[in-house]
């Protein structure tokens, strides 16, 4: 508005003040050229009488007015993909840093304060499988049993390498106990991998508070793989949402699969 432009008065001091009308249009128009890239042009336009003819205002003000505004649309527009690329790239490092973090068992920050103590035992890994046959975006998953005096922690190491997915990424991916069999053993926390690039691995972590002395010959557990498969920008790659949250609003499309069942065993409980 015209509050907001302090040239503008000057154009209508110019146009009211001057008794000869042509020299007022004149300086009129001689601040608008100068003050081009300050002055709020419509309001500017605005001010002059409608009889001013179009031809006396282009060179001087409607032209130059013109190509400033494309410069600026070409310096915008760089500093946007400038922007865009560093964004990209700082999610990145966020995204490799937080499944670094993930990577080791100690190394979970949300797992530090359970006090798990020493290491009990650790089993052989094996490949998780679904219920469902055919399902061409399932990822690579390898299940660990961790075992510790009072708790069973189940790493799940998962690879995003299914090629139907041609280079989409996950989100959320996590291993989940859905139920017991035994109350001895009972789901305590869940550690998602929160995003997963295609051709990455990352580990997600489930554990199981554990009463190893209640716990009669061997508990099963009923497990399901959940991840969302993330929309991508087909120009860099990067996902278009980072929102966290299984099968939030606008993340892509959202699988939980059933795989085969993990049987705990007493004795694992001692090595």
């Amino acid at each position: 508005g015209n509050t907001d432009c302090a040239y503008l008065p000057l154009i209508s001091v110019a146009l009211e003040s001057d008794q000869d009308s042509v020299r007022g249009i004149a300086t009129a128009i001689q601040v608008l050229s100068l003050r081009r890239e300050a002055i709020d042009r419509a309001s500017a336009l605005r001010l002059l009488p409608q009889s001013v003819p179009m031809s006396s205002i282009s060179r001087p003000f409607l032209i130059p007015a013109l190509v400033d505004s494309e410069s600026q649309v070409r310096r915008l527009t760089i500093a946007s993909s400038l922007l865009r690329a560093k964004y990209v790239r700082l999610k990145h490092s966020l995204t490799e840093a937080q499944i670094k973090s993930q990577s080791t068992l100690h190394a979970v920050p949300a797992l530090r304060s359970l006090n798990l103590g020493d290491p009990v035992y650790t089993s052989k890994p094996f490949k998780a499988r679904p219920s469902t046959t055919g399902i061409s975006h399932f990822p690579d998953v390898t299940i660990y049993k961790h075992f510790f005096p009072r708790y069973v922690v189940i790493q799940a190491k998962v690879n995003n390498s299914a090629p139907s997915l041609e280079g989409r990424t996950l989100g959320d991916v996590s291993l989940v106990v859905a139920e017991s069999s035994d109350e001895a053993l009972l789901p305590s926390i869940d550690v998602a991998i929160k995003t997963l690039p295609f051709r990455t691995t990352g580990s997600s972590w489930c554990v199981l508070a554990a009463s190893p002395q209640r716990l009669d010959g061997t508990a099963v557990l009923t497990c399901e793989v959940r991840y969302t498969v993330l929309a991508v920008d087909s120009a860099t790659g990067a996902p278009l949402s980072f929102s966290s949250g299984f099968a939030s609003v606008g993340s892509g499309r959202a699988f939980v699969e059933e795989v085969q069942d993990i049987e705990v065993h007493h004795a694992e409980f001692n090595g």
